[in-house]
């Protein structure tokens, strides 16, 4: 360790200190990065899919109630069946405030055609038995999506959290390297402080 003597002491411990709390803020400035990919990620999770798939089953329900309406006496429940419609309407109006991937906005655009249909063909006296199964098909495969993408976000997250601890452990490596240099030195400027002197020649 020839090098703790070629530099005097403050100026190799100062270098050495700089270098190591440059590299700490740098790795913090990351953290930081990542927190907030972090934020956003669980914000996703909450807000465009378990949202999201509170609205789906609302539409569920609404469309479940439709039918039974329809299999009953629709002519004596006109209002409740209107009342449906309107509710439907105003969960799809929810719905579209949410982020939807490409997939999921082809389907959703599905179930709207259908039910938009669907309740052309009530007013006519048509059997819409086929269009409530299509929709309740698309409501399913909607579901899945949200499935999908919270599994993606969760796994996100969890690279998130690794890299987060890759980077805590970096940090201790290198105080404990900083450590280990700032007492090379010391131990070196100690040692040639308390070297004995030669003794001065008389001439």
């Amino acid at each position: 360790m020839k090098w703790t003597y070629a530099i005097p002491a403050k100026l190799k411990a100062s270098l050495v200190l700089t270098g190591v709390i440059g590299i700490i803020l740098v790795n913090n400035l990351t953290e930081r990065s990542q927190t907030r990919e972090l934020k956003t990620a669980f914000e996703s999770i909450y807000e465009d899919r378990l949202i999201a798939e509170s609205y789906i089953l609302q539409l569920s329900d609404e469309l479940r109630s439709i039918q039974h309406i329809l299999e009953s006496n629709p002519d004596k429940n006109e209002n409740q069946l209107n009342s449906h419609w309107q509710n439907m309407e105003q969960i799809n109006l929810n719905y579209l405030e949410t982020q939807l991937t490409t997939e999921e906005k082809a389907h959703f655009d599905a179930f709207e055609k259908i039910t938009w249909n669907m309740s052309l063909g009530i007013k006519e006296r048509k059997n819409v038995n086929p269009q409530i199964e299509a929709a309740f098909g698309e409501l399913k495969i909607l579901s899945q999506i949200q499935v999908k993408e919270a599994e993606a976000l969760v796994s996100k997250t969890g690279r998130i959290f690794s890299s987060d601890a890759a980077h805590a452990q970096l940090e201790i490596a290198l105080l404990i390297i900083a450590a280990l240099v700032v007492q090379a030195i010391l131990f070196a400027s100690k040692t040639l402080s308390s070297a004995p002197k030669a003794p001065s020649q008389l001439n």
